[in-house]
């Protein structure tokens, strides 16, 4: 199954005043292949989805919140877990909306949790989870099991 097969699109429910807006705990998910067009594919994802829940004041915020939590799977977490028999070769990108708030999570096989270091100004990476905390009102990471673990960051429409 490619990246391209395993996307969803969102579809608006309909609430009790017959609009077309997302109701509030709608969820979307996306299993990502760990290459290089997993980023542009997540990142359509996103747009798409957050656009079909009226909530397109989001996208650019969560947008860059994904990528960077996706180069951080690719990069970290599917590290040593591509030589693993029987470990897929996917990361998995979900979105839930409670209200006003969207919940993002990137998900990869690996144990180890994220490090945030202090950032050097002449390094060209080693700023992602800073990004990801200036711009979400909230983030972490589930504890980590035989089957991995997931980073999340909400993003409100107050602080987009």
């Amino acid at each position: 199954m490619t990246a391209d097969t395993a996307i969803r699109p969102a579809t608006p429910a309909h609430n009790a005043t017959g609009t077309d807006r997302a109701a509030p705990g709608t969820f979307a998910t996306c299993a990502l292949s760990g290459d290089l067009q997993a980023a542009g594919v997540a990142r359509h994802f996103t747009r798409t989805t957050l656009q079909g829940w009226d909530m397109g004041d989001l996208v650019d915020n969560v947008e860059l919140i994904v990528s960077e939590m996706l180069s951080n799977a690719i990069r970290h977490g599917l590290t040593g877990a591509r030589d693993l028999p029987g470990t897929p070769n996917l990361v998995g990108l979900g979105l839930l909306r409670r209200g006003g708030t969207v919940l993002c999570a990137v998900s990869d096989p690996s144990s180890d949790i994220p490090v945030v270091r202090e950032a050097d100004a002449f390094a060209e990476s080693g700023r992602g989870l800073h990004l990801i905390d200036s711009l979400s009102a909230s983030w972490g990471w589930t504890p980590p099991n035989r089957a991995g673990k997931a980073v999340w960051a909400t993003v409100s429409a107050a602080c987009g």
